[in-house]
Order: structure tokens, then sequence, then C-alpha cells
């Protein structure tokens, strides 16, 4: 129902909404006459004359058709494919939406629309267009996002009919505050929704990513060491040995060089040299305090800006959004596989509204070629079974390939792509073996969760002797400093977890 609303408010308003892949209900090809019964085959035979082989059965005909069933469309330059049912061309969503666009077009001096006392305007064929407002409403009454009006920023559209920000421009970080939300096109909603992760091609300028590329790596060479330490800790937290979960930040913390810190690992029984580790991670960059010869502005107005937020609150369908954390991954020739895993299992928020923004650095290649962009196991984020039945480490996770069948990616991926993924989605990405020196692969990951999620009980307990943990803490560096400040199980402000949407003030 809801794609035949779509398809409906499309034709009758105008409006940019794109209806979502094809469901059974376009597959049926053939609609019935208000007296119930099929088309005949000769009805169907003078309508194929008349309008091409091309032309498409639908559940609804234009308002200048004066027989049922027939949509007018442009004849077919190839040869169309067939439903197994009826013989007839099978319709896609998105053909839907580009016959219904042409279906309006009216040829010159078929009539021109007259206004109506209000300033209504009327068709030729008596219809009243309706207002955006109205078909808004429409849309958030079948429990969809209407499609953002594109601001006067210069904008470009997509494969997907999405208007981002013009590639060749040049923005300064700053404005990013200023800019509105891209259109985000109910395509890209309802393969996040369904896959649990998608593509926004084009979705920042190349000339931004390339000043927070500028400010991001000197930053993570001055803190190599802290990155160092955190996969110290980690180890040591998931270590069998009760002294180092119980002292593992101590430890860690008292470690004063990058040496130290392999020395320790080795051992423990991780060799950094051999792909055991799967990168270095540096945590919120956006906090870190400006030098006199290093600035963050464009990492921080990024990470603040609407332009993200409002995306958030869009895809993850929450009306109030907090900025939870920025993460630095710098995966380096010879790094290991990222295993698979979910973002929301490592944070400390109860919540199923957690979305993260991943942006390459630099270009990212195909698989084939070496390229380490994220993979994802499509619908895992919906997969309520796998925890339920397996508990958060069984053996079914050594299997997720088998058990979902599918496994995507995006790549490869140009500077000012970024993907988007739910909390809740597995994801891995491969290791770095073919990866040259000075190739290092640079990702910047941002991720926002529901305003109204509160703070689990359990965020600081360390793994027990039987392994026993709900969460898991590899990200407890981002998080420790506020969390001891937050009371559990209640809403809460705190100025390093921001609400970032609705902006201040509105």
């Amino acid at each position: 129902m809801k794609h035949f609303a779509l398809a409906l408010l499309a034709h009758c308003g105008g409006t940019r909404v794109q209806a979502a892949p094809a469901p059974p209900l376009w597959e049926a090809g053939v609609r019935r006459r208000r007296s119930g019964a099929p088309l005949s085959h000769q009805h169907q035979h003078q309508h194929q004359q008349r309008w091409g082989p091309g032309a498409c059965f639908l559940p609804s005909a234009p308002p200048n058709s004066r027989t049922y069933g027939v949509y007018p469309t442009r004849r077919a330059s190839a040869a169309p494919r067939l439903s197994p049912t009826n013989g007839h061309r099978r319709c896609s969503a998105l053909s839907v939406s580009k016959r219904v666009d042409e279906s309006s077009r009216r040829k010159p001096g078929a009539g021109s629309a007259r206004k109506k006392k209000g300033g209504s305007a009327i068709g030729n064929n008596g219809r009243r267009r309706m207002k955006q407002s109205e078909i808004d409403s429409l849309v958030r009454g079948i429990g969809l996002e209407p499609v953002a009006r594109p601001s006067a920023t210069k904008k470009e559209k997509n494969g997907n009919g999405e208007r981002h920000l013009q590639t060749g421009d040049k923005i300064s970080a700053d404005l990013m505050q200023q800019l509105s939300t891209p259109s985000i096109s109910l395509r890209t909603q309802l393969a996040y929704s369904r896959k649990g992760h998608a593509l926004l091609r084009n979705f920042l300028p190349p000339s931004l990513v390339e000043e927070i590329r500028s400010e991001l790596l000197p930053h993570a060479a001055s803190h190599e060491v802290s990155a160092w330490r955190q996969k110290v800790e980690v180890q040591l937290a998931d270590s069998s040995d009760a002294y180092f979960r119980e002292n593992a930040r101590t430890i860690s913390d008292n470690l004063q060089t990058v040496e130290d810190c392999r020395d320790l690992l080795e051992s423990l029984g991780v060799d950094p040299s051999s792909g055991d580790l799967p990168f270095l991670q540096h945590f919120n960059a956006w906090r870190a305090t400006a030098t006199p010869n290093r600035s963050l502005d464009a990492v921080r107005n990024l990470c603040l800006s609407p332009y993200l937020a409002q995306t958030a609150s869009i895809l993850m369908d929450a009306p109030t959004v907090r900025l939870y954390q920025d993460s630095l991954f710098h995966k380096r020739p010879g790094d290991g596989r990222t295993p698979w895993h979910s973002d929301a299992r490592m944070a400390p928020f109860d919540t199923s509204k957690m979305v993260t923004f991943w942006i390459p650095l630099q270009d990212v290649r195909s698989p084939e070629e070496g390229g380490t962009g994220l993979l994802f196991a499509d619908g895992s984020h919906s997969d309520f079974a796998l925890p339920y039945w397996n508990g958060v480490d069984g053996d079914e996770y050594q299997r997720l390939e088998k058990r979902y069948g599918t496994v995507s990616h995006h790549m490869p991926l140009g500077v000012g792509d970024v993907t988007v993924h739910s909390g809740w989605t597995l994801h891995c990405a491969d290791a770095a073996d073919g990866m040259e020196d000075g190739d290092d692969r640079y990702a910047f990951a941002i991720s926002y969760f529901d305003g109204q999620a509160e703070l689990r009980d359990d965020v600081l307990a360390p793994k027990t002797d039987s392994g026993d943990q709900k969460g898991d803490n590899e990200d407890v560096w981002s998080f420790r400093r506020w969390v001891e400040e937050v009371e559990p199980r209640s809403q809460f402000l705190h100025p390093m977890v921001p609400i970032v949407w609705p902006p201040a003030g509105e």
C-alpha cells in the first residue's frame, strides 16, 4: 500500500519522492478494472498498439486515460522483460517513478493549468494540483519522511536522484554549520532500513575531505602512543588473567613509548608485525584542544554540523540526535582483517537507533584490487535471532557469511563518497595484505545515536572469569571520561555527547 500511495502522490503532486524497489503489488502486471475483471487480451493488444510494446500495466491509470489498466509510456528501445505470470513487461519502482514524471509532461498546446479561487492550480482535466504541504502530510501519514527540499547552496544530483554538495565547490569547513541536509532519497532510506547500510555518493566536497585529512593525520601522528595504549588495554581487558583484567587501565597508562606497547603485546601473544592487529584507532578529535600550530576546526564543524545530524535523524527516524564519537581508523600495510562486529555492542547506550558515517580520506579500490573498505552482512541489523539463540559469542558468529548469504560492499569509493550503516549492522574489512608502503588507508567515522537513549547499567563492568560480558569495551577509551558522570537509565545532558539535532534554538 505504501508503494501505491507513493506512486499516486508523485503523479498528483509532482513531488520528488522516489518509489521503493518493486514489491509483489507491481509484479502482478495487469490491474483490474472497476468491474473487478482483468483487461481482455483484445484490450491489451489495442493499447499496446496505441502506446507501443513498452506500455506498462499498473495498479493505477493516469487521469487522461479513458481506459483502465494501461499506462502510456515512451516506446521501449530494448526488448521488454517478461513476467512469468502474464507475459507483460514487469515494472520496477524506478520505472514507475520515471513514467509518472514523463506522463505529467504536457505537449505544447494541450492545455495549460488555470487558477481557481484561492490560488490552487487546476489542470485541464479538472483536478486540483496538491500542495507540497499536503503531499508531505500524506507521506508522513504512511510512516515515511518527506524528501527535504534543496537549499540555495549549489548542489548536484547523483545516481539515486539525491542532491548533495557540488564536488567542485570550494566550501570552507565552518560553512558546515549553516548547510541544510541533502535530499536523502526514499531509495536510500529503504536500502538503509532493509539492509542496514547504504551509500551516499558525492556526499561531501573533496576539498572539505582534504581539509579534514590535513587536520587529522598530524593529530594522529602526535598521539600515536595513545593509539597503541588503547590496543594494549583492549587485550588486557580481554585476558583470561584476572590481574590483567582488573588493572588493564593502570598498566596501559604507564607505557611511555610505542616500543613499550609492542613489547607488551608480544608478551600477550599478539604480534603487531604479522597482522594480529586490524588497525590503529584515534578517538574524538572533535574534542581535542587546538594549538597555535594545529587546528581541528574542520573536524569539529563537520561532526557538529546539521548537515550530518539531520541526515542521521532521517535514517534513524529519531527526532533528536546526539553525537556519540568520531574515530580515525588507520590501516597500515600488513594489518590484519577487521573481524565481524557491530558498533552498538561497543557503545554504552541501550538503543537500537545508532548510525555511523564512514568517510574514506582517499580513494578506496574495489576488493579485487586490494580495497579495504567495509563489507556488510545484509539485514544483520534486524536479525534478533542471532544474539537471542546464540548469545554474543557463539559459534554461529564464525559462519556469518553462510548465515546471511549476501555480503555486500560499496567499493570502489571516491573522495567525497560516504557509507552509512546502522549500529547493529555486522560489518568487517579485509586485511591489508596487498597494500604497499605509503598507501596507508585512513577512514574517518562519525557516529550518532537517538537523543532519547539511556545509559546502560553495566557499561564499565569488567569481563568475568567465565567470560560473560554483554557489551564489548573496546571503545571504552571514547566514553570513559563522561560515562561516570551520568546516571544510568535516565535522560541526561552532557557536553561530551551533545544534542546536535535539532539545532540549538529550534
